[in-house]
């Protein structure tokens, strides 16, 4: 299977390693930094395994890899039967052109990435019939261009969306190559759900561990896990609002706290985004949030302090 990979951060750079390690498909890996692109193709990609202590070093010969800047080459054009795009989600509609430029006819696109609504743009680009939405909850971090921590064991879900028309068959195969790769992989029919459930716990984690400044585990001392669940539950109000039907807050807690001990070593996406004074996802996690719920009218003081604060700190941070 020939497989384009757009966007080779933490997960991207997880998911590309893994799958390479472990299988004879041919990758394609899509950065929008040139100095990734030449220091991937000088030095490969190492996967440093945390809980076990290993290191995957992976051969650069097991790429092919290209920045957003270049021509993509005739050979590649319309020439994959799986895109996974895994950038920041305000990156999602150039990401989006770049996947209708590798995809094939018959292939298909996975978003595997925060916020809610990345598939509808993929979508306007790439037609619905196509586009498959992803959660991930393994915990990875980037070192540096080249080598990717994986902090913490979590899972795959892929599905599809209303008017998704890929068979399940294939939805099957794809779900069998991720777990063939070690990523816990597993499908369901409306991803929505899902997606919901993901948005619920990014709300509750990524932008309290970035304030704090804290890892993952920290959020379990107690005080700070209410202020986390209270985030979680304002998500979960509007999920039910416009008809999803999220798992109960009980389900939910036991859900946060499952992946804030798993992935109790990392620093959230978020956070690392802050440390290094690049842009957030903020308006595509608490910004979906209080937005749908403004329609519903529905509070969410939790989410709209946060979001503030967060955008506050990006600010000051950027401009540093």
């Amino acid at each position: 299977m020939k497989i384009g990979i757009i966007g080779v951060g933490s997960i991207g750079g997880l998911i590309a390693g893994l799958i390479a390690n472990k299988q004879d498909n041919e990758l394609i890996l899509c950065t929008n930094s040139n100095i990734q692109k030449y220091e991937l193709i000088s030095n490969g990609l190492t996967i440093n395994i945390n809980e076990r202590k290993e290191q995957l070093k992976i051969d650069q010969k097991k790429f092919t890899i290209i920045s957003y800047e270049d021509n993509i080459d005739k050979k590649l054009e319309k020439s994959c039967d799986l895109v996974l795009i895994c950038t920041k989600s305000f990156s999602t509609l150039e990401a989006s052109q770049i996947a209708k430029k590798l995809i094939s006819k018959e292939g298909f696109c996975i978003s595997i990435q925060n916020g809610i609504g990345n598939e509808n743009i993929i979508s306007s680009t790439l037609g619905f019939e196509c586009v498959l939405g992803g959660i991930i909850t393994h915990g990875a971090n980037k070192e540096n261009s080249t080598t990717i921590n994986w902090a913490g064991y979590g899972e795959i879900i892929i599905g599809k969306m209303p008017l998704t028309k890929i068979s399940n068959e294939r939805i099957n195969e794809i779900t069998e190559l991720l777990n063939h790769a070690g990523l816990n992989a597993s499908n369901v029919q409306d991803i929505r759900l899902d997606l919901w459930s993901k948005l619920a716990i990014n709300a509750a984690i990524n932008p309290l561990a970035s304030i704090c400044g804290i890892k993952n585990g920290g959020l379990l001392n107690p005080k700070l896990f209410e202020c986390a669940s209270s985030a979680m539950f304002e998500v979960l109000d509007v999920a039910r609002g416009i008809g999803i039907d999220v798992p109960n807050n009980f389900e939910m807690l036991d859900k946060l706290t499952e992946i804030l001990t798993s992935t109790r070593e990392n620093k959230c996406s978020m956070l690392q985004d802050i440390m290094k004074g690049k842009r957030t996802e903020i308006d595509s996690i608490c910004g979906e949030v209080i937005s749908k719920a403004e329609q519903l009218g529905i509070q969410t003081p939790i989410n709209s302090t946060l979001m503030a604060i967060i955008s506050e700190i990006s600010i000051l941070h950027i401009s540093d």
